[in-house]
């Protein structure tokens, strides 16, 4: 599993989060100061008051793309979790996870992070999910070859990941 991949594995689950901060924030009310004229769309109760923009509601497509996210926001915090676990119970010295799997899944958040518009869209949301499976698929194929009763519950917490990951 090594460090090194566990620290990558911490910066996407970071990423992850101040991307969704990020989409709750300009999702929010809506409300703000403005100075000067009116933006469009915008409603002055009084001289001097905050301006409202119109509440969007948000698609269900865009609700569920939500959902999904915090979805896979959860189980990568399951799988560094398991890791952390396994390498404090078994002071695993060589790496089990390939350092290009954690790569490839912070450069997954990178992408979605600087993405246009703030919102993930299907495509990388089944990237995500499946770089994740391909995570958990090859953690589990390694620790299956560990004979300690670790790698059992090990083992038990990966296939419970493996079962839980949403459709796209």
């Amino acid at each position: 599993m090594g460090l090194c991949s566990l620290t990558h594995q911490i910066d996407a689950l970071n990423i992850l989060h101040e991307l969704r901060a990020h989409d709750t924030a300009s999702n929010a009310d809506g409300e703000g100061q403005c100075s000067g004229a009116l933006a469009a769309g915008k409603v002055a109760v009084r001289p001097g008051d905050v301006m409202k923009e119109p509440r969007r509601m948000k698609t269900i497509a865009e609700r569920a793309r939500e959902s999904c996210l915090t979805r896979l926001l959860e189980i990568l915090t399951q799988l560094i979790s398991v890791e952390e676990d396994f390498i404090k119970e078994v002071s695993y010295e060589k790496s089990l996870l390939k350092r290009k799997d954690s790569v490839e899944l912070k450069n997954i958040c990178l992408r979605m992070a600087i993405a246009e518009g703030s919102s993930c869209s299907n495509r990388d949301l089944r990237e995500l999910r499946d770089c994740l499976r391909h995570i958990v698929g090859n953690l589990l194929a390694c620790v299956r070859d560990e004979n300690n009763l670790s790698s059992i519950v090990t083992t038990r917490r990966l296939r419970e990941l493996s079962n839980s990951f949403p459709d796209i």
